[in-house]
């Protein structure tokens, strides 16, 4: 008889070594290993599987799901980074930027130079508007790019000229597409990107070169003309924006099977020969029946009719744009400028009162601005004083101000 404890866990030791020799106990040892090896190659895979199907969900644009499928992965392996970097994605594509903030922050606390983690960050604090942040982290990011150089780094480099361009930084953000010209190859796209930006900083030597070597590239549709007319146009350059116009009437400088549909076409054609002063060939490309739902189309038929003479359809075309369920506060500007040009201020006064009204959320500096020219073109002085006043307290003291200062200025002496 065991007479002690010390006595019975000495005999119940020796008892167990004894049955872990026998036949019988080695056989109970490999079944528990399996069945351990399995209990873990299924919490593996289920793992990897709840990501897998959140990357799915992502692809297919339900990031709410994605989400689900991500915060269980978290819940399975909270030590893994890629899951919470996983969830930050899915928290950008649903716009919860300050939820995918706090996601690639947990990222970091576990992997603190994680490439896609400060990546993510950025992304976030550019979509805030926070761009000077954003920069510091995409640069960061770039830190920590290696050896190689691929699809991410590309990807902070687009995303970091974005925020270049927001911040005005357009001497930065030209050296940003160089950079990418020099990794990513010389594309039709990049060179005018960078033109673009050249532009901007009044640098036309350089811009037209950028442009010279876009234009000449395969592929080239006519988006990409009328891109750079628009860069140019707004840098002042009208002569030099037309010619790049013209240019699509000489053979092979559009390629065919990057210009689009034949509505597309048709619409760029119609806008080039209204720029071109050829308004009654733009009025037949545009009239396409087609493109009678297109927009900008619309717009420049407009123009084109209003330049031609016909100042009835031009109004009919705005009337309906500003009538239209989906219409906006460019429209309603537009019409503003169309009774502008025929000395009917009072008339644009109302439209654009009204588009301030409905649309208190979009972009309204050229409301605001044309409701000074508005009162201008009927001599209104005064309320033109006070309208001037409400847009330089909302939008500062930039160069159309200033000139309307001076204007007013000689008028109310």
């Amino acid at each position: 008889m065991l007479v002690n404890k010390k006595e019975k866990l000495q005999y119940r030791k020796k008892q167990l070594v004894q049955f872990f020799k026998s036949r019988r106990g080695k056989l109970a040892v490999a079944a528990c290993a399996a069945v351990l090896v399995l209990a873990v190659g299924i919490h593996t895979w289920n793992r990897g599987s709840l990501a897998r199907t959140g990357l799915e969900l992502c692809r297919q644009g339900d990031y709410v799901e994605a989400q689900t499928s991500f915060k269980n992965a978290v819940i399975a392996d909270n030590m893994n980074p890629d899951n919470y970097i996983n969830l930050g994605i899915a928290c950008l594509g649903s716009k919860e930027y300050e939820d995918a903030k706090k996601q690639f922050q947990l990222a970091l606390n576990l992997d603190e130079e994680n490439q896609e983690a400060y990546r993510g960050l950025g992304i976030a604090a550019y979509q805030t508007g926070d761009y000077e942040t954003a920069i510091e982290y995409l640069n960061r990011a770039l830190d920590y790019s290696g050896i190689s150089i691929g699809k991410m780094e590309y990807d902070i480099l687009w995303y970091r000229a974005d925020a270049e361009k927001a911040l005005e930084d357009y001497e930065a953000a030209a050296a940003t597409y160089g950079a990418l010209l020099e990794l990513e190859g010389d594309t039709a796209f990049i060179r005018y990107c960078r033109g673009s930006m050249y532009c901007r900083l009044g640098d036309k030597e350089h811009a037209m070169e950028d442009f010279d070597a876009a234009v000449k590239k395969k592929g080239n549709g006519y988006d990409l003309f009328w891109n750079i007319y628009d860069s140019m146009e707004q840098a002042g350059w009208e002569d030099e924006a037309t010619a790049y116009l013209k240019l699509t009437e000489q053979p092979g400088y559009v390629d065919s099977d990057a210009a689009g549909s034949e509505d597309e076409i048709c619409k760029y054609q119609g806008m080039i020969e209204y720029i071109c002063g050829n308004y009654e060939k733009a009025i037949e490309r545009l009239s396409s029946v087609t493109l009678e739902k297109d927009n900008k189309a619309q717009e420049y038929l407009a123009l084109a009719y209003e330049m031609n003479g016909d100042s009835g359809k031009a109004l009919s075309i705005y009337l309906e744009q500003a009538g239209a369920d989906d219409a906006d506060a460019d429209d309603y500007n537009r019409i503003a400028r169309y009774f502008i040009r025929c000395g009917q201020g009072q008339q644009a006064v109302t439209y654009l009162e009204q588009g301030i009204r409905s649309f208190p959320k979009s972009d309204l500096q050229d409301l605001y601005y044309n409701m000074v020219t508005a009162y201008e073109s009927y001599g209104a002085y005064d309320e033109a004083s006070d309208a001037l006043k409400q847009y330089v307290s909302l939008y500062g003291e930039d160069e159309a101000a200033e000139h309307e200062q001076a204007f007013l200025k000689e008028r109310l002496r």
